[in-house]
C-alpha cells in the first residue's frame, strides 16, 4: 500500500530511504539521490535477445509499500514473444532506514529463450562521475583502482567485478553484486548518458540457449560508504534558467529524404521549402539495381525545395565511385556534403577515404566526410586516418536501451560528449557532422543475424515523432549540439512516419519547432544552463538585438521557471516561445 500521496518528479513515485530519495516507475529504480545529486540513474532486470533486442516487460502482482523512511516493493513481470509468456521474474526492491537499497531478483525460463543477456542492469550518470575514482572489486579478493573514463571509452572500462566502490561528487559509495560476474560499459557509445554495470560478461559466448525451467537469481546492493550529512529537499524550488556570456552558430540544419514518399506534393514542397533548412540528405548507392533513377528522382525533389545536397555515399568497392561521376555529371547538382560509407562496414574503409582528392577535382565546392552510418560505438572502435577529410560524421538516435520518455529526454546530454570524443579522436578543429539524428534507430549493426541489421519502416518509425515529444526533445537536441559547437546536423526525414510532415502535408510539431528557430539565418545561440535540464530547459537564440527564448517542459507536471527576472509556469509537456527585446 502507499501510506501517503506521492511526490512526482518527471512523473516518477519518489520514495526515501534514509537521507536518499529513490525514483520508481515502472518496475525500475529510476534515480537514487542525495539532496540534488544524482548517484545512480537506473536500477532495472532485462532480457535481450539475440538481437540486442530488449523484450518489453509486463508487470503483475506490485506491492509498494512507502513509509517516511523506508519502503519495500514486490512485483512480478514476464514477457511475451507471439502471445506466449516466455520468462517471468519475481522482483523485490528493498529501501532500508538506514539508506540500504537493494534489488533481488529469482527468474525462470517458461519456455525455451535465446538470449545475449538476462539479468539486473545498473546506470551511472555522467556528471559528477566522470572522471571520478573507483575501485574494482573481485570474487577473489583483490581490489583494482581506476576512474571513470572522461572521453568515451571504446573498451569496457570495469571487468570482473563482485563489487564496486566509486566516489560519486564528495562522497564514496559501494555496490555488491550477488548471482554473477558484473563489468562496465560506457554506454555514451550508443547515446545513452551513462556508464552501464551489467552480467553477464562479454567475453562469455552468446547468445544462449535457457531451457524452459532454468532459474536466473541475481542481487544488487548499495550503500554510501561515506557518513552522509542531512539536506534539506529540494522538490518545489523554481528551475533557473541561467544565461552565458558565450555565444556559437547554429549548426547547419538539414533533413533527409523520406522512405516512404517518393513524390513531394505542392503542399509538402511549399511548406518545406519555406523553413530554411541547409541541406537535403539522400542516398546514392552504386552497387543497388536502378540506383541512378533513384539519384535522379532524389536530385529532382532537393531541385524542387531549393536545397542543396548531402550525399551519403555508400561505397561497396571503390571502383564503383568511376560510375557514380559518370552519373553525377549527367544531373544538375549542387552539392554541400558528401559523406563516404562503406557498404557492409561499420565506419568508412581507408581505402575509400584515400579516394578523396578525386572526388574534390569533381565536386571542387562540397565538403566531403566520412565516418559511420551508425552510432558512435562503430566511429569509436574503428578508428582511420582522417587528416585529409573536411568532417567526421556518426549518426544519433536516444533508445538503443530503452524507449520510455524519461530516458530519452536523459540521453539528450551524451550528444555533447559524443561531439567532444570526436574531436579527441580526429582532432580538436575537425568539423563534427551528425547525419543522421532520428527518434529511433535506423540499423541494428549488432545484430547476430546479419539479416536482421535491416529494418523495416515500421521498426523506425516512432509514435511519438508525430507529437509535442518530438518537438522537445529536437529543442533539447539543437540547444545541446550548438553548445557543443557541431557544424552540421541532419534531422529525420521530409515525409511520413519518421518525418515532420504527414503523408498527407500534416504539419508535425516539429516542424513548427524548426520553424521558429529557423525563422532567422542571422540567428546565434546564448548559451545557457538549466538548474534542472531534465526538468525544463531552454535555448535562448539572438538575432540582431532581438532574443527569442524557447523553454520546454520535459515534465507531466507544471514547472514554475525564472529568466533574468521573468518568471514562467509551464503546463506538462509545453514549449513556451518568448520575444525579449
Amino acid at each position: 500500500m502507499i501510506s501517503h500521496p506521492p511526490l512526482t518528479t518527471n512523473d516518477l513515485l519518489v520514495l526515501r530511504a534514509a537521507k536518499f530519495t529513490v525514483g520508481y516507475q515502472n518496475g525500475s529504480i529510476r534515480r537514487i539521490q542525495y539532496g540534488e545529486i544524482e548517484v545512480i540513474r537506473n536500477i532495472y532486470v532485462a532480457l535481450r535477445d539475440q538481437n540486442w533486442r530488449t523484450y518489453e516487460h509486463i508487470i503483475d502482482n506490485e506491492n509498494i509499500d512507502d513509509q517516511q523512511d523506508h519502503f519495500n516493493i514486490t512485483y512480478t513481470s514476464y514477457y511475451e514473444s507471439r502471445g506466449e509468456k516466455i520468462f517471468r521474474w519475481n522482483v523485490e526492491i528493498n529501501g532500508s532506514a538506514d539508506g540500504v537499497i537493494s534489488f533481488e531478483v529469482h527468474g525462470e525460463t517458461l519456455t525455451d529463450v535465446l538470449k545475449n543477456r538476462a539479468g539486473i542492469c545498473v546506470l551511472h550518470p555522467i556528471k559528477y562521475t566522470a572522471g571520478y575514482p573507483c575501485e574494482m572489486l573481485h570474487a577473489d579478493g583483490s581490489r583494482i583502482k581506476k576512474t571513470f573514463p572522461i572521453n568515451i571509452s571504446a573498451e569496457n572500462p570495469f571487468k570482473n567485478l563482485s563489487g564496486f566502490r566509486w566516489r560519486c561528487h564528495y562522497d564514496w559509495y559501494e555496490l555488491q553484486f550477488e548471482g554473477d560476474i558484473f563489468e562496465t560499459e560506457d554506454q555514451r557509445n550508443w547515446s545513452d548518458a551513462s556508464y552501464k554495470t551489467f552480467c553477464t560478461p562479454l567475453d562469455k559466448p552468446f547468445p544462449v540457449l535457457l531451457k524452459a525451467g532454468e532459474k536466473v537469481y541475481q542481487k544488487v546492493v548499495f550503500k554510501a560508504e561515506s557518513e552522509l550529512l542531512e539536506i534539506p529537499g529540494v522538490a518545489n524550488k523554481q528551475i533557473e534558467i541561467v544565461a552565458l556570456e558565450k555565444r556559437s552558430a547554429l549548426p547547419a540544419i538539414g533533413i533527409a529524404a523520406s522512405t516512404e514518399v517518393q513524390f513531394l506534393s505542392p503542399q509538402m514542397t511549399a511548406a518545406l521549402s519555406s523553413l530554411q533548412l541547409s541541406h537535403y540528405r539522400i542516398e546514392v548507392q552504386p552497387s543497388e539495381l536502378e540506383w541512378k533513377q533513384k539519384f535522379a528522382l532524389a536530385t529532382e525533389n532537393a531541385a524542387a525545395l531549393k536545397l542543396t545536397l548531402e550525399i551519403a555515399l555508400h561505397i561497396s568497392d571503390p571502383k564503383e565511385l568511376d560510375n557514380f561521376y559518370i552519373a553525377a555529371k549527367e544531373l544538375d547538382l549542387t552539392v554541400k556534403h558528401i559523406l563516404l560509407l562503406s557498404v557492409d562496414k561499420p565506419a568508412t574503409d581507408q581505402s575509400l577515404i584515400k579516394k578523396v582528392d578525386s572526388l574534390r577535382k569533381v565536386f571542387p565546392s562540397a565538403k566531403i566526410g566520412a565516418g559511420t552510418d551508425h552510432n558512435y560505438r562503430e566511429l569509436n572502435c574503428n578508428l582511420f586516418d582522417g587528416r585529409t577529410l573536411d568532417f567526421i560524421s556518426y549518426s544519433i538516435d536516444p533508445q538503443e536501451h530503452a524507449t520510455d520518455d524519461l530516458t530519452i529526454i536523459e540521453n539528450i546530454a551524451t550528444q555533447q560528449y559524443s561531439i567532444e570524443s570526436a574531436r579527441h579522436l580526429y582532432g580538436g578543429n575537425k568539423p563534427i557532422h551528425i547525419s543522421s539524428l532520428t527518434l529511433k534507430k535506423r540499423f541494428n549493426p549488432a545484430a547476430t543475424v546479419s539479416k536482421d541489421r535491416i529494418l523495416s519502416n515500421e521498426e523506425k518509425a516512432d509514435p511519438r515523432q508525430q507529437t509535442i515529444f518530438a518537438a522537445a526533445f529536437t529543442l533539447g537536441s539543437i540547444k545541446t549540439l550548438s553548445q557543443a559547437s557541431a557544424t552540421s546536423v541532419t534531422f529525420y526525414q521530409t515525409v511520413g512516419a519518421q518525418g515532420i510532415l504527414s503523408v498527407t502535408g500534416e504539419k508535425y510539431p516539429v516542424y513548427n519547432i524548426l520553424a521558429e528557430i529557423l525563422s532567422d539565418p542571422t540567428t546565434e545561440v546564448v548559451h545557457t544552463v538549466s538548474s534542472r535540464p531534465l526538468h525544463c530547459d531552454a535555448l535562448l537564440l539572438q538575432a540582431n538585438n532581438v532574443y527569442k527564448i524557447l523553454i520546454v517542459n520535459y515534465t507531466g507536471t507544471s514547472q514554475q521557471v525564472v529568466f533574468r527576472k521573468d518568471e514562467y509556469v509551464l503546463k506538462p509537456y509545453e514549449i513556451r516561445v518568448e520575444t525579449i527585446h
